[in-house]
């Protein structure tokens, strides 16, 4: 689809969520390949800009997933090329080895709505200084920053945003949605959560009690990167 934007998927539970809706709202046509479901990769082509997905496995994972190799040199491609690519949580890892950084496993896993803290940088970006409210969390491995990247926001625990050129590469999952939180803790179970470190409970009571914020930030954050695929003011 000319124009469109590329939506990678790597697993049923890491959908595009908030992102489809945002992307809708913008008026950008987008397709989505399911490379989890053997959806061929497609090339670089006319993409107005390329976002990577979230997913159960690690960016180091291509015996057991060879797509992620095809797809790493697909966005080292894009990043070339200068067409914009968003990279979430497993995207934003595989993002950070394709430009030359690197994904790896961290010391703990990190779960739950926790607060990052903007760099100058990022209080700078034109996406990420929209950033206002709680977000997800959930995940052990890390990246480190390719060359020449910035450093945008992180945790306590954890690099949460670069930016190199058009490529921004975020940790956390402004895409994750109520329902897609809900998923993940079936998947889980109780002992699962409490295995990562994580309270299922208080994940839930924080999801209920915060949907309004945590849907606006999610928003926020996704709404300034699609208006920066056209030039559009980065005015949400």
């Amino acid at each position: 689809m000319a124009g469109a934007v590329l939506v990678l998927q790597h697993d049923d539970g890491c959908p595009p969520a908030r992102l489809g809706r945002v992307l809708d709202a913008a008026g950008l046509p987008w397709e989505l390949v399911a490379l989890d479901r053997g959806d061929r990769l497609p090339g670089l082509g006319p993409w107005r800009g390329i976002v990577s997905l979230g997913g159960r496995m690690g960016a180091y994972d291509t015996a057991e997933f060879p797509f992620l190799a095809a797809e790493a040199r697909l966005l080292a491609e894009a990043d070339r090329a200068g067409v914009p690519v968003l990279g979430l949580c497993l995207g934003g890892q595989l993002l950070a080895a394709a430009l030359g950084g690197r994904a790896h496993l961290g010391p703990r896993p990190e779960i739950g709505y926790s607060p990052v803290r903007l760099t100058a940088a990022g209080r700078a970006d034109p996406v990420l200084r929209h950033l206002d409210g709680p977000v997800l969390s959930w995940h052990q491995d890390t990246f480190e920053l390719p060359p020449g990247a910035e450093l945008l926001a992180s945790s306590d625990a954890y690099p949460h945003a670069f930016r190199r050129g058009a490529s921004v590469g975020l940790q956390f999952h402004p895409e994750a949605d109520r329902a897609v939180l809900g998923t993940w803790l079936d998947d889980a179970g109780p002992d699962g959560v409490r295995a990562w470190g994580g309270d299922p409970d208080a994940l839930v009571a924080s999801a209920d009690a915060g949907d309004a914020a945590i849907d606006r930030a999610g928003t926020r954050v996704l709404a300034a990167w699609a208006a920066t695929l056209d030039g559009r003011p980065d005015s949400h």
